[in-house]
């Protein structure tokens, strides 16, 4: 409409918890220097939260905790204990089949290090033992004293969760400006309108034809997450590995579904609900993404098919 105020997108790129992350905010006269600080902040988050919570740094808050596994209760900052908090959660909500104490299992699979680090260097791992069993029953988070305590043995990797709820609180920074999104490596919110007026639109990747998608999903506000087998592979010895470790087996997940794409009302749980509907193979992950609440849900399978919940039959697959 003329005379309107036409609308600017600000957008800011950097490299954070093992991904790419863009951050976009759609703005209008007056606002760039507030659009530029709070793009700043996010920035500032990701970053702030890797340093604390990264399995691969030692000086790390998280690696910290795990050192004194079996030594009795820790103090942990604000940002542990909520992050922290959300992963046992997640894992009771789930019974297990969510569990951040999948470290050793990780480990002994030979993800010790960065993954560009696991496909470039090919050299032994440091970690060879099998890990005892272990679960999210083992972590005892007070969260009122803000303590954590883990049992002898017990390793926690909150990689997936965290950079989830990262994507959520740099939404919640955003969401002043009505239109904006967040994009870490898949893991997104995108709100409000673009800068022509178009919605926001997510691509489901094909996870055999990495350029080509399967559909387009619509967030709304919502959060969107990918958990897929593709992504993260390397070879140990004569074995295949994926970082999708299944907690009943410490074990790579032996699934059906390649990829599962979960629309959530937040990124954490669709982070959550994506991880869980892939261990439970393609049949039970559907029915169990359909007996949630207000999330829309695809899965890509082994085979190639591409099964989608009820409440996401309305996105046409190519």
């Amino acid at each position: 409409m003329s005379g309107m105020p036409r609308q600017q997108e600000l957008t800011r790129t950097f490299r954070a918890m093992n991904t790419d992350v863009l951050a976009v905010v759609i703005i209008g006269p007056e606002q760039g220097n507030a659009a530029a600080t709070a793009l700043a902040e996010v920035e500032a988050l990701f970053h702030s939260t890797e340093a604390a919570l990264t399995r691969f740094r030692a000086s790390s808050e998280l690696s910290r905790l795990n050192q004194a596994a079996g030594a009795g209760p820790v103090r942990v900052s604000p940002l542990l204990c909520a992050v922290l908090s959300a992963a046992l959660d997640a894992a009771r909500a789930t019974d297990g089949l969510f569990d951040p104490t999948v470290l050793r299992s990780l480990i002994s699979a030979g993800y010790d290090r960065s993954f560009e680090r696991v496909t470039a260097e090919r050299v032994p791992v440091t970690y060879h033992d099998q890990p005892r069993p272990c679960s999210w029953r083992d972590v005892a988070l007070d969260v009122r004293r803000q303590t954590a305590q883990l049992a002898p043995g017990v390793g926690i990797d909150l990689g997936g969760i965290a950079k989830g709820w990262t994507v959520d609180r740099a939404a919640d920074r955003l969401r002043p400006f009505a239109s904006f999104a967040v994009d870490a490596g898949g893991d997104l919110v995108a709100a409000g309108l673009q800068a022509d007026g178009s919605p926001w639109t997510v691509g489901v990747q094909d996870p055999y034809q990495p350029d080509r998608d399967l559909l387009q999903l619509t967030p709304d506000g919502r959060g969107v997450a990918t958990s897929s087998t593709r992504r993260r592979r390397w070879r140990l010895g004569d074995a295949e590995h994926h970082h999708l470790i299944d907690p009943r087996t410490g074990a790579s997940a032996a699934t059906d579904v390649a990829a599962a794409t979960v629309l959530a009302r937040s990124v954490t749980r669709a982070e959550v609900l994506a991880k869980v509907a892939l261990l439970l193979g393609a049949e039970r992950g559907l029915a169990f993404l359909t007996a949630q609440a207000e999330v829309e849900a695809v899965l890509v399978c082994t085979d190639r098919s591409v099964q989608r919940a009820p409440s996401s039959a309305r996105y046409p697959v190519a």
